[in-house]
């Protein structure tokens, strides 16, 4: 249920970011709209309820006391839209129909400035006609979303919330940033193929700032099962690892502003592979897999079709599917020699798909990725993944884990000894969480009767059995 929640803002703000480059009328926009309604009756519908509603609080969704990290990041658009109209959430209504959501979208595509207040907002819905969406008053510190009518929620999901809060606070605007780069490149590749290179360009450079000053955990993303809609989210996460690896490797600035960019556009080439081939469930027929290869270089000349001429984001395009050894795709010609670029994201591509949740398998803890990876012979540059896992370690930075004396806890940082890293504890042995001015920091070298017994990403996938080319067959 709550997965589906959060698709359901995700959408909003798709309708949103659909309607800013199309019109009511468009195909797309209609559809979406459509698909809304259906999706919000079968939910209300099951659960007996004639209403929608979610909070909006400091630039995050919030839902039942409960911070939403997926929604939160994707749907940048939805936010400001928000805090245009000074309220602090929304509420739509049963029988809601696909027209009014069309026009909602209309008013969050166009509304570019704040409007003075809330009832001035509120008066701008009604003359819209939109009687079954409501907007909720502004929240404070002291009244967050906690129920779906804006009352407080119990103490614990409060405190649940604002620890969510506190970890991912340094990141917010950035991940926004970044999926709302690729997100809005996705969507012009549908109508012109005109994607927005400047705004890649500033966004890489933003995550290299921020990942100089250590606030970049990647896996934060990783842990929680509420992330969106992943090939966008794929595009974000391998540059936020390229960038990550690029600093290990003490690669110059400038580069590393060019991995973190490369990384963004490395797959916009999937724009033109076909839905069913791109999110199918299972292998690939050999007729599937041939137009599945096509995307690098289908990437390539969008890219080169806008103007683009960095080798950097050029080659990590065109080669992040060549392993080590020249296999993979595309094919190399003789004289072609692979860059250390396109190595480096074809070492984050494969990690995230590894670890990262999809809708056809569970996540996979990063030790089993470190396993299948390495015993890929010739398949990844030794450096690049030596690097890799020398960054992340076994229990990389945002990871949830049990410990042996039955406490959970969060990964805060790497320590001197690979599997002992230091932790802040969560939940008690039974299981009840802390709050989070009552969450200890523990380091666990320090600590020799204590250590990680298992890592807690939920649907973790431990199967041994797995292989790299099953796994990331979309990736």
């Amino acid at each position: 249920m709550e997965q589906r929640l959060s698709d359901l803002i995700i959408l909003l703000a798709s309708g949103i970011n659909q309607r800013r480059m199309y019109f009511d009328n468009h195909p797309n926009v209609q559809a979406l709209s459509a698909e809304i309604v259906e999706k919000l009756r079968a939910m209300l519908s099951e659960s007996e309820q004639n209403e929608f509603a979610f909070g909006v609080f400091s630039s995050k969704f919030i839902r039942k006391g409960k911070y939403l990290v997926g929604p939160s990041i994707a749907g940048r658009s939805l936010i400001e839209f928000s805090e245009c109209l000074c309220c602090g959430g929304f509420v739509f209504r049963w029988p809601i129909t696909p027209a009014d959501l069309v026009t909602f979208f209309r008013l969050g595509a166009e509304q570019k400035d704040k409007l003075d207040s809330l009832e001035t907002a509120r008066a701008f819905f009604a003359s819209a006609g939109l009687s079954h969406i409501e907007i909720s008053p502004p929240l404070s510190e002291d009244r967050q979303e906690g129920r779906d009518d804006g009352k407080n929620s119990e103490s614990d999901d409060n405190d649940d919330m604002d620890f969510m809060a506190a970890d991912f606070a340094p990141l917010l605007r950035v991940y926004q940033s970044l999926y709302e780069t690729v997100a809005t490149n996705n969507i012009a590749l549908n109508s012109d193929n005109r994607i927005d290179l400047d705004q890649a360009r500033s966004s890489g450079e933003e995550l290299v700032a921020v990942s100089d000053k250590g606030a970049l955990d990647v896996m934060q993303f990783m842990r929680y099962p509420d992330f969106d809609s992943y090939t966008i989210g794929h595009s974000v996460r391998v540059a936020a690892l390229g960038a990550l690896l690029a600093r290990e490797l003490d690669w110059p600035r400038d580069l590393q502003n060019e991995i973190a960019t490369a990384g963004l556009l490395h797959d916009l080439g999937k724009g033109s592979v076909p839905d069913e081939i791109l999110f199918k469930p299972g292998c690939l027929s050999d007729d599937e897999r041939q137009i599945m290869e096509t995307h690098p270089v289908l990437g390539v000349r969008i890219l080169l079709a806008n103007g683009e001429t960095n080798p950097i984001v050029l080659s990590a395009a065109w080669g992040h599917h060549i392993r080590e050894d020249g296999r993979g795709y595309p094919v190399m010609p003789p004289w072609f020699a692979r860059s250390s670029a396109a190595a480096l994201i074809h070492v984050c591509d494969v990690f995230e798909a590894l670890t990262a949740a999809r809708p056809y398998k569970n996540p996979m803890c990063p030790r089993r990725a470190y396993e299948i990876m390495i015993k890929d012979k010739g398949a990844f540059q030794p450096l690049i993944l030596a690097a890799l896992i020398r960054t992340l370690c076994l229990y990389p930075p945002g990871s949830e884990v049990l410990l042996s004396d039955r406490r959970r806890a969060v990964v805060v940082a790497k320590g001197p000894t690979p599997g002992l890293p230091l932790v802040r504890i969560t939940h008690d042995e039974s299981g009840v969480p802390l709050p989070r001015q009552k969450q200890p920091a523990v380091h666990l070298h320090r600590e020799p009767k204590l250590q990680i017994d298992e890592f807690m990403q939920v649907g973790v996938d431990s199967d041994e059995n797995a292989d790299t080319e099953t796994v990331v067959h979309t990736v």
